[in-house]
């Protein structure tokens, strides 16, 4: 009996493509226009139309930059929520409790907002609540304990930005601990100290779209209507060393530090469809249809250096603060809030 015989090359093919992970489907954008006979007759070109839409659609949608554009939403995400459970400015002595807002952006230089629609480049939203708790609390005030902090924190919620939804995710926990200690509490001018701290922090993001979204160029208006979904997720181990200096009722801070992004993904689903209308004469007709299949995985960085600084006025207990974040990878991100501390 003869022995079978194999096509080495599709065998090696079949292996390579179970191994391989499978690549993102291109961005799939089709518009078809037919022209009413008064536009074709005042010169109107369905053609330079079709390519002006495709154009619009690619920019506004970002079909045209799409991987790119994952990877700054994926690298915005990882930064959206880093200071918002921990606190550098407080000197907490035994607990405290405290909530904030921020963004942050990649690609957009010092833009932290993302306008209306679909943001320009990457962007993500955090708004979170923290505990904290000094594990000296309860010992002398030269006890080594006092030199040790440990927060919780997070928070869900969904909000509006028309046309989409924005629902956000966070939370993590935080060990801090002063290798140098500083002035005393009571005292009006003093340093802060040298605080190091680490943790494990998650933060997501979500962008849905709950309505039409137009796409509008040379009298032309798509309205797409479907489904389009874009979603970031990051799990991230930071490392900070941070200090501070207390001027009566102002503490400024700074810090210097990285972040391990034991993961930090993005991706993009889109199906979305519609007519298109041609504004002419004072007129609309509707003169076709356009559609947009896409979807695409973006990365974030694994490794972001980053510096931080920020501000806080003490109202007795009350700590009213902002703190700016800054990475190498090109993401800036802000956050304000309050928190009372003991």
């Amino acid at each position: 009996m003869s022995r079978p015989c194999y096509d080495v090359t599709m065998l090696l093919a079949s292996l390579l493509s179970f191994a391989m992970p499978a690549l993102a489907a291109p961005p799939t954008v089709t518009v078809s226009i037919t022209l009413p006979a008064q536009a074709q007759q005042a010169g109107l070109d369905s053609t330079q139309l079709e390519q002006a839409l495709t154009d619009a659609i690619g920019q506004q949608l970002h079909t045209a930059d799409l991987q790119p554009y994952m990877d700054e939403m994926a690298n915005a995400n990882v930064l959206s929520a880093k200071g918002l459970g921990v606190d550098y400015a407080s000197d907490m002595q035994r607990f405290e409790v405290g909530g904030g807002i921020g963004t942050a952006v990649n690609g957009a230089g010092f833009a932290l907002t993302s306008g209306q629609g679909l943001p320009e480049t990457g962007f993500a939203l955090q708004i979170g609540v923290m505990a904290g708790l000094n594990l000296g609390i309860a010992s002398p005030k030269d006890s080594a304990l006092r030199r040790i902090r440990i927060y919780l924190n997070g928070m869900s919620a969904t909000t509006q930005r028309d046309p989409f939804s924005a629902e956000f995710l966070n939370y993590g926990g935080h060990l801090q601990l002063q290798l140098v200690k500083g002035g005393d509490k009571d005292d009006g001018v003093r340093w802060g100290g040298m605080d190091l701290t680490t943790g494990y922090e998650f933060s997501s993001y979500i962008l849905t779209l709950q309505q039409g979204l137009p796409v509008t160029t040379d009298n032309l208006t798509w309205n797409a209507t479907g489904n389009m979904t874009l979603t970031a997720n990051a799990q991230s181990i930071p490392l900070e060393l941070s200090t501070n200096l207390h001027i009566f009722v102002v503490t400024g801070f700074i810090g210097v530090g990285g972040d391990y992004n034991l993961s930090g993904s993005s991706n993009a689903t889109i199906g979305i469809s519609g007519p298109i209308t041609l504004s002419y004469n004072g007129q609309d007709s509707n003169v076709g249809a356009a559609s947009a299949t896409v979807s695409q995985d973006g990365s974030a960085s694994t490794l972001t250096p980053r510096v931080f600084a920020g501000a806080q006025v003490d109202i007795v207990m009350v700590k009213v603060y902002g703190q700016l974040n800054v990475t190498l990878d090109k993401s800036v991100g802000g956050h304000v809030g309050v928190r009372v501390a003991f």
